[in-house]
């Protein structure tokens, strides 16, 4: 039924000490974009190094010949979910293989801060837990950056706070002390949300060096209003204000080229509730400040032609490497700049974002192809629901330093690119294939037929093929919250809320569609509802409908029309309530005491069962809020996942296991195979298997580490499926894994914000065939005394000649790797690397001494 899917970068490795399954590949429900790029970096001497950072799902690589991101963050445990908020990155001008992060979330496992250290491209990582809080999500996540690693000796890093001001390492990273006490705040977990403290760190590498080589001039910007640009001569040690920048505004990012710094500010952190701003020039010599906010045309009855300023709040900013007087610069949160595109029909779509402005002459004149009737200014570029959106929350610019006409500019959707920015109307292409941001909270796997999601802020879609971009499910309701499945009529129900904008103000309306064809078409329901979004659930023949909007819930048996409020039980105000798959008039909803609520008169009254689910006096208490799940075409069956993640608890998670029942509820079985079930799925059983698949997120003996397991024997024993490079942050969110009903082994998985997961056996026709991204954007060779170092994707051929081309050896290259060479004869040598067409890409000459 399903497509092929964009595979993983690696495969599961055997593991001692528990069950392993066989190989997995691992991959995303492709969708393309569907949340905020906090900031774009080119590496400044190294061509084709590009890295995207996002506010919830972690960094990326640019793969410039597959035109594909690459995640780099995959390997995030669900203790440390918090790090797939990153606030920060940095590159080593002196070494493209290094890349530092700080990463972390007020609101995920409890705040804690680390800054990452990479040196081989982002492909394996050291991880530096820090005092300093970061808040990937909090405001002001666009400005930057914080992290700045000093040119002139690049073992200094220096790295500002939200709260604690500046710190600085000597060590790459390693460790950090305190350098610099300022913009200093009491915040944590949640509050640090409207905290950005120092908003960016700078080097001036020109201003000269201290005795120990290192950069004198520091430069940092501090999310206030005053006293905000501030300079340290002396390495660090000192540092005083900058006086002179416009009054009542926030530096946001900033650029120094030739002995200028260029500035763009805002009245707020941003990306939104912000409304002016500037961009200015300091001449730091000269100690001069000059206005280059943009101007643009603006035609009155009564006069010809002026010019006005534009004062806008401003974000990213971007200079031409080969001309300073080349600048482009980005609105920031503000909605006056048309963005027009075609659909796959042909058909225009126009939305309104963040304006980008180019200026050719150092900011005397400007210009953007954005007003009313300039033309198609944006390209899908294959991603099927873009049409209608706009470059939003643009607060990360860059130029590519090897091709000044191509630039790249980040969005509250993703990232996009125009290969010419002189152009009147730059075309800026959808360029997030790879970037998978969404937030999953349902899924509906339908047996002999499509895969249909429930996401954040952008609706959800309908899968035939899960490598295919997918238009979102029409009409819009923003997040769609849960899926509504009647598998005896294949019916379909989502709720949600829809804005109407008028001239002077915006309505929102509780909405309601329903789909008959499988989620291709949907009909709005006729009602009115008692509250917007929320858990919706359809009886198993499609006629009765149950709505929880918040932490009340609502029954309607002729289709929206009426609604009458319902007691489900005690405590089961946010528990999650499920159908029964063959009876239309059972639904159950367990309680947060582990005690089962059932109604056998089809949603009207719910009834305390009598047999408890978990021993009190042990301690065993079920977390209510987890997806209790049913199997298709077996009633009674219901399985409870009995944990929750708990990261003040030694190993991050409770020990209760699995259960489940045949019988609707009247006894209940536990799983000797499963210690620990924080989350619990049902897929297509194993051909010659008498039961469905189980899949878990947890652990299967005590003492095993936690991750997704899988069991083809009804729970009696299960086997690790996933490996620690493929962790993803645990289920996130929405907390569900859940198996694919049409293709054995298929297992999807939900996160913060790193898309829909999805897993298969290696090998299966529904994986065959894929070819391999590629996991180096930059591939090298380096000779380290007698060890040749290589950095190149898996795949290709290392090969070492000697001066009159005979070959000395050959080997396949596994990604980073060190060959020895201490046998090999003193001599010259050729290194040459082939990607797995043959085609050289390398070739160094080496002296082996």
């Amino acid at each position: 039924m399903f497509g092929k899917f964009l595979i993983g970068m690696a495969t599961l490795a055997a593991f001692a000490g528990f069950a392993q399954a066989e190989n997995y590949d691992w991959g995303n429900v492709r969708f393309d974009g569907g949340g905020f790029v906090s900031a774009v970096i080119f590496h400044p001497k190294a061509e084709n190094v590009l890295y995207a950072r996002t506010d919830v799902g972690g960094v990326y690589r640019f793969d410039f010949e597959r035109k594909v991101w690459i995640p780099l963050m995959d390997w995030v445990s669900q203790n440390d979910v918090g790090l797939y908020g990153t606030e920060a990155f940095a590159l080593d001008p002196t070494d493209p293989r290094r890349i530092y992060v700080l990463a972390g979330t007020g609101y995920f496992s409890q705040g804690r801060t680390a800054v990452l250290r990479s040196e081989d491209y982002g492909t394996t990582w050291d991880t530096s837990y820090v005092e300093m809080l970061a808040h990937g999500n909090g405001m002001g996540r666009q400005t930057g950056e914080k992290l700045a690693v000093d040119p002139n000796k690049p073992n200094i890093l220096f790295c500002g706070s939200r709260t604690k001001g500046v710190y600085k390492s000597t060590d790459y990273g390693k460790t950090w002390t305190s350098a610099y006490k300022v913009a200093l705040s009491d915040a944590e977990g949640n509050s640090l949300t409207n905290v950005n403290g120092v908003s960016f760190v700078l080097f001036d590498e020109s201003q000269g060096k201290n005795a120990d080589g290192s950069s004198k001039t520091i430069y940092i910007g501090i999310s206030d209003t005053k006293d905000n640009l501030q300079v340290s001569k002396d390495g660090g040690e000192t540092w005083k204000t900058v006086t002179g920048g416009p009054a009542g505004l926030m530096p946001h990012r900033a650029k120094i080229v030739d002995g200028d710094m260029f500035i763009t500010y805002a009245d707020g952190p941003g990306p939104h509730n912000i409304s002016r701003g500037a961009f200015y020039k300091y001449n730091i010599a000269g100690g001069t400040w000059t206005d280059l906010t943009p101007s643009d045309s603006v035609t009155h009855e009564q006069s010809p032609t002026t010019y006005e300023k534009d004062e806008s709040s401003y974000g990213g900013v971007a200079i031409d490497p080969k001309d300073k007087n080349h600048i482009v610069i980005t609105t920031l949160g503000k909605y006056t700049g048309r963005h027009l595109a075609k659909d796959a029909a042909g058909k225009e779509r126009d939305n309104y974002g963040d304006r980008i402005y180019t200026t050719v002459d150092g900011g005397k004149t400007w210009i953007h192809g954005q007003h009313y009737g300039d033309g198609i200014n944006i390209d899908a570029n294959g991603t099927d629901w873009i049409p209608g959106n706009a470059i939003h929350w643009a607060g990360s610019l860059e130029i590519n330093p090897f091709n000044n006409k191509q630039a790249w500019v980040t969005s509250g959707n993703g990232v996009f690119m125009t290969d010419d920015i002189t152009a009147k109307v730059p075309v800026w292409k959808f360029q997030s294939r790879g970037i998978e941001e969404t937030v999953p909270l349902d899924i509906v796997s339908i047996p002999g037929g499509p895969l249909v999601t429930a996401i954040g802020d952008y609706d959800g879609a309908v899968y035939t093929n899960i490598n295919e971009s997918a238009k979102r499910h029409t009409p819009t309701v923003g997040t769609t919250e849960s899926m509504g499945f009647a598998p005896l009529t294949g019916s379909l129900v989502r709720t949600g809320v829809i804005t109407v904008y008028g001239q002077y103000d915006s309505q929102n309306f509780n909405v309601m569609y329903r789909s008959e064809d499988m989620g291709k078409t949907w009909d709005s329901v006729k009602t009115t509802l008692k509250g917007g979004k929320g858990w919706i659930v359809l009886s198993a023949d499609g006629k009765v409908m149950l709505h929880r909007p918040e932490n009340a819930t609502y029954r309607s048996d002729d289709n929206g029309a009426t609604w009458t409020a319902v007691e489900t039980g005690e405590q089961t105000n946010y528990s999650h309530i499920v159908a029964d798959p063959v009876n239309p008039s059972v639904f159950y909803v367990m309680n947060s005491m582990g005690t089962l609520y059932k109604s056998t008169d089809a949603g009207k009254n719910f009834v305390k069962q009598e047999a408890r689910l978990q021993n009190e006096s042990a301690g065993e208490y079920y977390n209510g809020s987890n997806y209790i799940r049913t199997v298709p075409g077996r009633e009674g069956h219901v399985w409870v996942p009995m944990d929750q993640a708990q990261v003040w608890l030694t190993k991050g998670f409770s020990e209760n296991g699995l259960a489940y029942t045949e019988d609707g509820g009247k006894t209940w079985n536990r799983c000797e195979g499963a210690s620990t079930a924080i989350a619990v799925g049902i897929g297509k059983a194993k051909e010659g298997a008498d039961y469905e698949t189980i899949f878990i997120w947890g652990a299967a003996k005590e003492g095993d580490p936690i991750g997704i397991y899988r069991s083809t024997d009804k729970c009696k024993t299960f086997e690790r499926i996933n490996d620690d490079k493929h962790q993803f942050g645990g289920p996130g969110n929405g907390n569900f894994v859940q198996g694919d009903m049409n293709t054995f082994g298929v297992v999807y998985m939900s996160t913060v914000g790193r898309g829909l997961i999805v897993g298969a056996p290696e090998g299966t026709d529904f994986v065959a065939g894929v070819e391999r991204a590629v996991l180096f954007a930059a591939p090298s060779l380096r000779l380290e005394n007698r060890s040749l170092h290589v950095v190149a994707p898996a795949g290709g051929t290392v090969r070492l000649f000697a001066v009159n081309g005979k070959g000395i050896l050959s080997e396949r290259v596994q990604g980073v790797m060190r060959l020895d060479l201490a046998e090999i004869p003193a001599g010259a040598y050729v290194a040459k690397f082939l990607d797995s067409r043959g085609k050289v890409q390398i070739s160094k000459k080496l002296t082996l001494r």
